[in-house]
């Protein structure tokens, strides 16, 4: 079902961008690191994808912190997302049935 997979390719992206800004974070203090930004991209059937994007300068605890914030509240968006498309797919079963 289209809902399912979108809704996992959230939590991927999700999962994507956490880690990019954990890295920044992680790094902080590691002299010539250059900062990523994750680059959020839609897939063409449906759902969205991020890639690391090197910003060339230090990192941001600021914007990363809020980077991170945003990810969760994307990680809870599509645990929502599950479960709405489990609710349907139920209702659709119980309806053949």
């Amino acid at each position: 079902m289209q809902v399912l997979s979108i809704a996992a390719s959230s939590l991927t992206a999700a999962a994507s961008a956490t880690a990019i800004r954990a890295n920044n974070i992680v790094n902080v203090a590691t002299p010539e690191f250059k900062a990523s930004a994750p680059v959020y991209n839609s897939i063409p059937n449906g759902g969205v994808a991020v890639s690391a994007q090197e910003i060339n300068q230090p990192a941001n605890l600021v914007l990363d912190i809020i980077g991170l914030r945003s990810a969760l509240q994307q990680y809870k968006a599509a645990a929502t997302l599950v479960d709405a498309g489990s609710d349907m797919n139920k209702a659709l079963l119980d309806s053949v049935a």
